[in-house]
């Protein structure tokens, strides 16, 4: 009997963990479980931590508000750090589910993270980004050579369109023995 309480005081503390990261607002009364919502949520939270290798991440913090009976359908990013609110007008388990994952995509994204991510992707870019080539000009710096400004070293071996410009005349080639 005592066990049965434990288990009963587990899950009301759980759960309200859980009513602290989701909270649920059905001013129309739609027919449908909280706690179906409820667990739906944890196993996303607990889905997204493990394939962005970072348990706890979304347990801590992740917060995410469900309006149900609104138009448009849509969902909101509330702040800098992911949390957000989700509007649908009739529950839809795949429309929660994916309008969840992106904001938790958001939240394990936060500020910080995105200022590094942000930081790598400019100096990549300011690395391997081309230069114009009036840019190199008042460096006093040449531009590269394209392909096309070299001559061909055989001039057989152009192609096409400089057939007529060729002063000498090409042998015929002539393909070796067949292999049977």
């Amino acid at each position: 009997m005592l066990r049965w309480h434990r288990t009963i005081a587990l899950l009301l503390t759980a759960s309200s963990c859980l009513s602290a990261q989701l909270t649920v607002e059905n001013p129309k009364k739609l027919d449908v479980s909280e706690a179906q919502i409820q667990t739906m949520f944890l196993n996303i939270t607990r889905v997204m931590e493990a394939e962005f290798h970072s348990p706890g991440a979304l347990e801590r913090s992740f917060r995410v508000k469900l309006v149900l009976g609104e138009t448009p359908e849509r969902f909101t990013i509330d702040d800098p750090y992911g949390n957000g609110t989700i509007y649908m007008e009739r529950w839809n388990e795949g429309k929660f589910a994916v309008s969840t994952m992106r904001l938790a995509v958001q939240h394990l994204l936060g500020p910080e993270r995105q200022k590094k991510m942000l930081a790598e992707v400019v100096r990549r870019t300011r690395e391997n980004a081309p230069v114009a080539a009036g840019q190199l000009r008042k460096q006093g710096v040449s531009p590269p050579l394209l392909g096309s400004d070299f001559p061909p070293a055989d001039p057989c071996q152009a192609g096409p369109g400089d057939i007529g410009l060729r002063r000498t005349p090409c042998a015929a080639v002539h393909p070796g023995p067949m292999r049977r």
